[in-house]
């Protein structure tokens, strides 16, 4: 039997991923930390960003990859919780996600298995290039592959914008002939020219939206502090106030009421028979 979630259910379901994902990784070892909205939230707010309804977590590429072994070979995740990345074939972005497989979920704007359960997202940090043009150059190649992925799973006639209803029909063919795999492999490819063990800088750059304001000193980035979110602690990277300022400028000032998104989802939980 399903039921509907109401948005406060959402934001809890996502905040049992969270833990359960932070047991894991304390057991096992593993680095990570909350990032972007997540970090933002939990800084500004002690919690959930109050118009927010994802959670981010990043993790050092070497952690991130380990992560996906672990899970393949002993399953430290909960049951009912599923790791899917386009490494072990059952996503097609470049970065996993931890899903609930109990939740069903119906998206606004996208479709296919990029938003199938109630998630949170795990980023991949990468090494980053110290020169400024290279990093320029960087950003720019992985926001062009983000730009084709994204075009695969958007929903025809669909768009936050009448600019983006109007391209997507013609868009969004031309990149479904290249596909999903391919822009993974492209960004695969681009993140291992800088990798994480030899770079002095790392930051978000399969998913870095902020593009060069991402970049952060690694010796700051794996050294780490705590925060608190929803009423628990978290690891953060040592440097979050300069990270959060790269991201967000005057990251404490609330943004305009217009620039206040969700992701626009009905989710539903199957709980079982009385």
């Amino acid at each position: 039997m399903k039921r509907q979630l109401s948005a406060d259910e959402i934001k809890q379901v996502e905040l049992e991923i969270l833990l359960a994902f932070k047991k894991a990784c304390l057991d096992n070892h593993l680095k990570f930390y909350l990032v972007g909205g997540t970090l933002l939230g939990a800084v500004r707010h002690k919690g959930f960003i109050p118009w927010d309804d994802d959670i981010d977590v990043g993790m050092p590429r070497p952690a991130y990859n380990k992560l996906i072994r672990l899970e393949r070979e002993k399953k430290i995740l909960p049951d009912h919780l599923k790791l899917i990345c386009h490494e072990n074939g059952t996503f097609q972005y470049p970065f996993m996600k931890i899903v609930d497989t109990r939740t069903t979920v119906d998206q606004k704007y996208l479709e296919g298995n990029v938003a199938e359960h109630l998630w949170i997202d795990v980023f991949p940090f990468d090494g980053m290039p110290e020169d400024e043009r290279e990093l320029a150059r960087l950003c720019k190649k992985a926001a062009m592959i983000r730009t084709v992925l994204g075009l695969n799973f958007s929903k025809s006639g669909q768009g936050k914008t009448f600019f983006r209803k109007l391209v997507k029909p013609v868009l969004t063919p031309i990149a479904r002939k290249i596909g999903p795999d391919r822009c993974c492999r492209a960004m695969d490819r681009l993140t291992a020219r800088y990798p994480f063990s030899v770079s002095r800088y790392c930051g978000g750059v399969v998913w870095g939206l902020y593009g060069p304001g991402e970049r952060m000193v690694k010796d700051e980035f794996m050294k780490s502090d705590t925060v608190t979110f929803e009423g628990h602690r978290f690891p953060a990277m040592s440097c979050w106030d300069s990270y959060l300022s790269g991201l967000y400028k005057n990251y404490m000032e609330l943004p305009p009421e217009d620039k206040r998104v969700t992701h626009e989802m009905t989710a539903w939980i199957e709980e079982p028979a009385e």
